[in-house]
């Protein structure tokens, strides 16, 4: 089997290389891995089995270059690395049928759902789902809408990108000053502060003058709640995490049981099925003041998570692959870490790098490994 993974240098691709080389389920050998990335020097590449250097999703060369890398390559499969690249990816299938390979991410109203959080509000609304309370402006009521929306929830709001990733780009609004400021920005969104706004007052209080360069909430934390949809709509087991966060990257990862979580997915799941979709699903949710279940965001792609879920017993890569490729019954790992003994500890990694194969792929653009 041949897989084309998009953005290999990514949290991503990493993951799905983890998962493949894994001592515990070793399904390497089975697949050829076609990698493609903007940045040469990132040892990502060089554990493919060939590498492509491409343009960054958002130039205009990337949709030629890729198509001409599907066409010659034929993959089986093909897996975003990040956000950017699955509607493109989607967009592209969707615009040339004849190309070989299959996306495992549904269609373009059911991912760009998940990319784009005032859809996913919509998407939420349409189907009665919980989610947290948003406002755009323009979009959703004007500046006394807004002033009733605070009064609602109070203080803080969060305010974020309307299509963004990795908490870039999130902020606080702690009063009215800072909402009527942020509300205006470009493509943002404000949303109800889902947890318990009270024990941010010494945070804020400590950086109300001098901000350090960094910094990071307390209390950060949510439960990623995971589930494959199959294209006959079949739901997979729902994997429930709970995620700790130090400046907007999980850091603790460990695997918790909670029904009423379960429930809320398969919700999820059944609706975005409803819609066309099917594939990979991620629901991140947190309680609001009143001790409810919200969601803030959800995706539809292979995620950073892949390969500590994994570890604890879901192998999404071998469930999305028998469920587009019936017959190459790829071998599936079940046998995960006890999850009440273990918690997953995620921390940066360093490689090693020939400089001579990072020169080849940055001066021809493409590299076999190992040739």
């Amino acid at each position: 089997m041949k897989i084309l993974v998009s953005s290999i240098g990514s949290l991503v691709g990493q993951n799905i290389l983890d998962v493949l080389e894994s001592e515990k389920c070793y399904r390497r050998d089975l697949v050829t891995i076609i990698g493609t990335n903007s940045i040469a020097l990132n040892p990502m590449n060089f554990r493919c089995d060939k590498c492509y250097l491409l343009p960054n999703t958002a130039e205009s060369e990337f949709v030629d270059k890729m198509i001409e890398i599907i066409k010659v390559e034929k993959p089986d499969l093909i897996l975003s690395g990040r956000d950017e690249d699955t509607e493109a990816l989607a967009k592209l299938m969707l615009d040339n049928p004849e190309l070989p390979g299959r996306l495992p991410y549904g269609n373009i109203k059911t991912i760009q759902a998940a990319l784009n959080k005032l859809k996913t509000w919509e998407f939420c609304q349409r189907n009665s789902l919980p989610f947290a309370d948003t406002f755009v402006l323009g979009k959703t009521g004007d500046i006394k809408d807004f002033k009733d929306f605070i009064d609602k929830h109070s203080f803080p709001l969060i305010a974020k990108p309307i299509e963004g990733f990795a908490s870039k780009g999130v902020v606080f609004a702690r009063n009215e000053e800072e909402a009527m400021r942020v509300v205006e920005y470009e493509n943002y969104m404000v949303q109800e502060y889902l947890g318990d706004g009270e024990k941010l007052k010494k945070y804020f209080e400590q950086y109300s003058e001098n901000v350090p360069l960094f910094t990071s909430a307390p209390n950060i934390f949510h439960h990623s709640c995971h589930t494959i949809i199959s294209p006959d709509g079949s739901i997979d087991e729902v994997f429930i995490s709970r995620n700790e966060h130090e400046n907007g990257v999980t850091v603790g990862f460990k695997r918790v049981y909670d029904e009423e979580l379960e429930s809320i997915t398969k919700r999820y799941a059944e609706a975005v099925f409803k819609e066309g979709g099917y594939g990979p699903i991620t629901v991140q949710l947190r309680k609001d003041v009143n001790g409810f279940y919200k969601a803030q965001e959800m995706n539809m792609r292979t995620n950073g998570n892949t390969y500590p879920r994994f570890l604890m017993g879901q192998d999404d890569l071998g469930l999305m692959i028998n469920n587009l490729f019936k017959d190459k019954e790829f071998p599936i790992h079940k046998d995960g870490l006890n999850s009440s003994e273990f918690v997953i500890g995620k921390s940066l990694s360093s490689n090693v790098i020939s400089l001579e194969n990072v020169n080849k792929l940055k001066e021809n653009k493409e590299l076999k490994i190992n040739e």
